[in-house]
């Protein structure tokens, strides 16, 4: 088994750290040293940090709260905190908004939701000391510490879909939680990053946009790991793109769901199989080496999704691990990831 770089920063539906062993190697093999490698829609940036020790990345993704992760883990290469720094830069901002309440969207919008009051002026006020921050990749490693203990203290099931009623027997034990003590803690995971001195760059861009840049030009192999299910990602983490975004948006329904939530082909039934021959359309007219993800639980049968490889590239081939998948509250589900590894 190899031990490759590994950090966790938020909980999230898909994440790859349990299958570097099965991605990582097959990306290695058709690609060499000193080509750039995109991670097309990076999520957590799993597999992008893992090959940042030894690999030029860029990393992508349509949600605002993903790119922060990934500028923090992945695009950072100068920056690191700990509990000790937070404190120092963070305190007595966090405390002046206490008081003053010059930030208070989560109290006035999320008290009794996902959080308790108490938890919702603290999540204020450490939103509040980031922004008085002026490096950018501090700040984001902060907004990172702040989603994890988020996370941490939820009164879900596991995401933000929803939040549990008000008699639950878990929630007295989590509203005790201090959002700012639980990030305190989590900034010490943040005190030794890998750092290199390849240039990478993370982007917040529909992956159709990224394909149009410069930038994209000069990537060899995209790896992509699409959503799987009918069950869009901006539904289960909408409270972090709004702490992260901290842009006052409009809420709707009990869930509190931004109104601008993005909606994602591959999420769609009615799409998802045009999006895929779109995309690897023109990923082969690139004549970018292509690897992708994908479930045996996915909405594309993989048969399906091989036929459209096998009329996009000339050379394709696919392989198979079985692993237990976390279903977000609900314990975890035995299932089979598929690699697709093409090019021309």
């Amino acid at each position: 088994m190899n031990n490759y770089n590994q950090i966790k920063t938020i909980r999230y539906m898909g994440n790859k750290n349990k299958l570097l062993d099965f991605i990582i190697p097959e990306i290695k093999k058709i690609t060499k040293k000193g080509e750039i490698i995109c991670d097309l829609m990076s999520g957590t940036g799993a597999i992008a940090y893992a090959l940042k020790d030894k690999y030029t990345v860029y990393t992508n993704d349509i949600q605002y709260y993903s790119y922060i992760i990934n500028k923090a883990i992945i695009e950072n290469n100068e920056i690191t905190i700990d509990k000790n720094t937070a404190i120092l830069d963070l305190e007595k901002s966090f405390l002046k908004n206490q008081t003053e309440k010059k930030y208070n969207f989560f109290e006035k919008n999320f008290t009794d939701t996902y959080f308790s009051g108490p938890q919702c002026c603290e999540i204020d006020s450490i939103r509040y000391a980031i922004d008085q921050i002026k490096n950018e990749y501090k700040k984001d490693l902060y907004l990172t510490a702040l989603m994890f203990s988020m996370s941490k203290c939820e009164s879900t099931s596991g995401h933000f879909a929803q939040y549990l009623p008000k008699d639950h027997k878990r929630l007295v034990e989590l509203r005790k939680k201090s959002i700012w003590k639980e990030m305190l803690i989590k900034c010490d995971d943040f005190n030794s990053l890998v750092m290199r001195d390849f240039n990478n760059k993370s982007f917040n861009l529909d992956y159709k946009e990224l394909f149009k840049r410069k930038d994209f030009k000069d990537v060899s192999c995209v790896y992509i790991d699409t959503p799987y299910t009918c069950e869009q990602y901006s539904r289960f983490y909408h409270v972090l793109e709004t702490v992260t975004k901290y842009d006052n948006p409009k809420l709707e329904f009990k869930a509190k769901y931004r109104t601008d939530r993005f909606m994602s082909n591959f999420s769609l039934r009615t799409k998802v199989k045009q999006e895929f021959k779109d995309m690897l359309s023109f990923l082969s007219k690139e004549n970018k080496k292509v690897v992708l993800s994908y479930s045996t639980k996915g909405l594309v049968p993989i048969d399906e999704l091989e036929f459209i490889f096998s009329k996009t590239f000339n050379h394709y081939k696919l392989i198979e691990k079985d692993y237990k998948h976390s279903t977000q509250g609900k314990g975890s589900i035995n299932i089979s990831e598929v690699l697709f590894i093409a090019y021309n």
